[in-house]
């Protein structure tokens, strides 16, 4: 049946860092090495987050067996974690694990857990604990009030005032003028010419023409300019949003969609007609390593030899890959009769 290889998150989930676990493998624990190749380009990982065309063998250190399940594990870094998980989005990994000493080897399908971080991801920020509260300050006592001291009033000894002495007038009377009797006809002129002004402005006041008021010009009633039409945003899982969005913003917002199995893979079929290959194998991943059976079943066919059809995405069959995914399926359902064939046909 071959090995399965799995990459699991630590109990205390690190960004960069995994267990290593292999299960089915035979041979001793001593000086083994691993070497992962694509299965889209079919290059290998090298030190340093290189692919190339020759193997490199990772030697795996201080592999120990695992609690209470059969099988080796070891703790790996950012030097696999962060070129794999890169590249996971558009390619599964084949695995040779291999004893050079005594020249055993074993092939299989790497299995990368979702929860597995890359080392660029960062740790959680954890809340820093508050502040201590400073001890409210003491009360302090108010100062005594000064006592005042009630003066007493001083008297001043009012002296009489002195009476005035009779004033004996010693002058002879004034007597009053005589009265001019050329002035007599002076007010009854000053009463006439009263009454001629008050007749004169009686009339100008009765004869005054109101003036009408100047009517200010009412205002034009202002037409309101319809507001632009705001421009809608592409739905997301569309072909618009497809062509508008990068690859990994449009994989996350139809991933958050969460459209049925059906419309998927009518996304999908889009993306491989568009040449959006990227976008096609994300998708399909995804929603293949969550459970989706029809989705897992359809990528499986994409390079299964019995039911691939060449296209830009999927240009030729490959048995290992499609093993892979039949094999991922049996993880779901272990009684999908067509998942177990194909896998005992095509599997390494």
């Amino acid at each position: 049946m071959g090995i399965r290889v799995d990459v699991l998150p630590l109990t205390v989930n690190t960004p960069g860092h995994a267990v290593l676990r292999i299960t089915g493998w035979e041979g001793a624990s001593d000086g083994l090495e691993l070497s992962l190749q694509s299965s889209q380009t079919h290059e290998f990982l090298h030190p340093g987050a290189r692919w190339g065309n020759v193997a490199h063998g990772f030697k795996l250190d201080a592999l120990q067996p695992v609690d209470g399940a059969p099988g080796l594990e070891t703790r790996i870094g950012p030097e696999l974690i962060d070129p794999l998980l890169e590249a996971s989005g558009t390619a599964n990994f084949r695995v040779e694990l291999s004893d050079p000493q005594q020249g055993q080897s074993d092939m299989g399908m790497l299995r990368i857990n979702n929860e597995v971080l890359p080392s660029t991801s960062g740790a959680p920020q954890q809340t820093p604990p508050p502040l201590p509260v400073p001890p409210a300050p003491e009360p302090v006592a108010p100062a005594p009030a000064p006592v005042s001291v009630p003066e007493e009033p001083v008297t001043t000894a009012v002296e009489p005032e002195p009476t005035p002495e009779p004033v004996i007038n010693t002058s002879k009377p004034i007597s009053p003028a005589p009265a001019k009797t050329g002035n007599r006809w002076l007010l009854p002129l000053l009463l006439v010419v009263l009454l001629l002004l008050a007749a004169g402005g009686a009339w100008w006041w009765f004869n005054k023409q109101p003036t009408a008021p100047v009517e200010a010009p009412k205002p034009e009633p202002k037409t309101e300019q319809p507001a632009p039409p705001t421009p809608t945003a592409a739905l997301p899982c569309t072909l618009e949003s497809m062509q508008s969005e990068g690859e990994i913003p449009f994989v996350q917002a139809c991933i958050q969609n969460a459209p049925g199995s059906a419309a998927l893979l009518e996304v999908i079929n889009q993306a491989k007609a568009s040449n959006h290959c990227g976008v096609a194998q994300r998708l399909y991943a995804n929603r293949a390593q969550g459970g989706d059976i029809e989705i897992a079943s359809a990528y499986a066919r994409e390079y299964d030899p019995k039911y691939h059809q060449p296209s830009e995405c999927f240009k030729a069959p490959d048995n290992a890959t499609a093993a892979y995914w039949y094999e991922t399926i049996l993880g779901f359902d272990e009684n999908n009769a067509e998942a177990k064939q194909r896998f005992e046909e095509l599997k390494p």
